[in-house]
């Protein structure tokens, strides 16, 4: 009998169905559920692979391990990598499709608090600067410089496949009870305008995990998993440096160049 020496574990697993039934699962193969940031990374990363990956990524919605939690007064607060949502299982206290929460809960959780429920523009496509400067989606993508790479791509895929002008929403929930409850934020399909959603139905058959395990290339907590080599300006930027060089350089000379800008 054959030694098994070598791993074939997926770096990124799905686990579709409902959250509070999916996350003890991908808990015990010992993954992370993706954040927000991280799928907006995954997504830039992807983008010159094979189309079948590039739409697996881009044509469908995943759940995430962000959290917003409701409170009846209105506030709503963002919460990070959330452990409540990481603990999570089918005994978990529900009020329809959100975890309820004590008022305790609510007020030691660490997070950026929106107050009186003042989300600012929400429950409508952005423009593109409006996306680059929404406080919301600053916080989800926890970096300026992906938050712009990541908007400019959406834009650009947006546009050129389906003519949009207007994505990446915000749509936010409320608690549907006297006591604070807790939503995952969900991120949308580039043909539903890639919204940031919250408020997603942790018990709904549909939901859809993303499990990152820890060797995967990008995983939390590995050190390259924050290295930016290039983005979407840098690349406009070579484009038009191209386009000026053509002008006076013999093609053969920016060949190799021209190549070189196919796999970026």
């Amino acid at each position: 009998m054959a030694l098994k020496l070598n791993s074939e574990r997926e770096p990124y697993k799905e686990f579709y169905g409902s959250n509070v039934e999916q996350m003890p699962m991908l808990i015990a193969d010992g993954r992370v559920p993706i954040s927000v940031a991280g799928l907006m990374q995954r997504r830039l990363d992807v983008r010159n692979s094979g189309a079948d990956v590039k739409s697996s990524y881009m044509d469908n919605y995943f759940d995430t391990c962000d959290a917003v939690a409701y409170h009846p007064d209105g506030r709503a607060k963002i919460v990070l990598d959330s452990q409540t949502l990481r603990d999570m299982n089918e005994k978990s206290k529900r009020n329809g499709g959100a975890l309820v929460l004590t008022e305790e809960d609510y007020e030691t959780l660490e997070g950026e608090e929106f107050k009186g429920g003042k989300l600012e523009k929400v429950n409508e496509s952005l423009s593109r600067a409006d996306a680059k400067s929404n406080l919301v989606w600053k916080v989800l993508a926890r970096d300026q410089a992906l938050l712009d790479d990541y908007v400019d791509y959406i834009f650009a895929e947006g546009k050129e496949r389906f003519g949009y002008d207007t994505v990446m929403g915000v749509y936010p929930s409320s608690a549907h009870g006297n006591t604070p409850e807790m939503r995952a934020w969900y991120v949308g399909r580039l043909e539903g305008r890639s919204g940031a959603d919250g408020r997603d139905d942790l018990v709904s058959g549909s939901g859809r995990l993303l499990g990152i395990a820890p060797e995967a290339p990008g995983a939390p907590g590995k050190g390259a998993s924050n290295t930016r080599a290039y983005n979407m300006a840098d690349l406009q930027a070579f484009d038009d440096t191209m386009k000026g060089l053509e002008v006076i350089l013999n093609p053969d000379v920016l060949r190799p160049l021209a190549a070189l800008r196919k796999k970026l």
